[in-house]
């Protein structure tokens, strides 16, 4: 992360899945209760000094956007609903850059051109 430009985009999704990771780290046993809530408050912090910043995407444009992705891409890739709503907000949002773990998500990221990291 700290080799790319600040501030680096996300939309309420990713906020959202950022939230729920902490969560359910607590509910797997992986992180204490405490340990989830400095997490939490660390990545805020990070958004308030703007490392991320949290973009509005919306709604019905996400969805239509989602729902493209889906028919082009989910029969060969066996990409999930939030994995397209999260490429499809990338997008929207016009970056040329994708920040993922996840295989299928990356998998529909690089097939819509965007560079995918790491």
């Amino acid at each position: 992360m700290s080799d790319l430009p600040a501030p680096v985009w996300t939309s309420p999704l990713g906020e959202l899945e950022m939230r729920n990771a902490f969560h359910l780290s607590v509910f797997r046993g992986q992180l204490s209760t405490e340990a989830a809530a400095r997490k939490k408050r660390l990545f805020f912090g990070d958004v308030a000094s703007g490392v991320f910043a949290i973009l509005p995407v919306p709604g019905p444009a996400l969805y239509a956007k989602a729902a493209d992705l889906a028919d082009r891409h989910s029969a060969r890739l066996g990409s999930r609903s939030l994995d397209l709503m999260h490429v499809a907000a990338a997008l929207l949002l016009g970056a040329e850059t994708f920040l993922s773990f996840d295989e299928r998500q990356r998998q529909v990221a690089e097939a819509e051109g965007l560079e995918v990291r790491p």
